[in-house]
């Protein structure tokens, strides 16, 4: 299943969170930190496509780290309004939160789908 619409989503996301390394804010090391451990989760929550439940915990997980991390990119920004400009990256985050909730749509679809399948092939349904 890592053709599906969900890996793209993920996948995108990824690449917004590396794209934070060559931005503003990578010059701050705690920022760095916190934005390889995103990317270490988006790319290991990818390749977890077989085991969707965990994919759905670590899509959660991955989604809250990033709001963290755009509320402390926002601190830091309305902290220093006078010195910092406001490039684009300051977004990036928000906009990964939104592709990994699309994501996790996708993933639960998916399971729901599977459980359906799973239910049709055991018979419970049958009188």
């Amino acid at each position: 299943m890592i053709q599906r619409i969900q890996t793209l989503y993920l996948t995108l996301a990824l690449g917004l969170m590396i794209s934070l390394f060559f931005g503003v804010y990578a010059t701050y090391t705690p920022f760095i930190i916190l934005t390889g451990a995103i990317c270490a989760l988006l790319a290991v929550t990818v390749f977890l496509y077989k085991a969707r439940k965990i994919q759905i915990r670590l899509c959660i997980y991955t989604s809250l780290i990033m709001l963290g991390l755009q509320v402390w990119i926002g601190a830091v920004y309305f902290k220093n309004l006078a010195s910092v400009r406001f490039p684009v990256t300051t977004v990036f985050p928000l906009v990964g939160i939104i592709l990994v909730i699309l994501a996790l749509r996708a993933i639960g679809s998916d399971e729901a789908l599977v459980q359906s399948y799973n239910r049709l092939r055991s018979g419970k349904g049958k009188k």
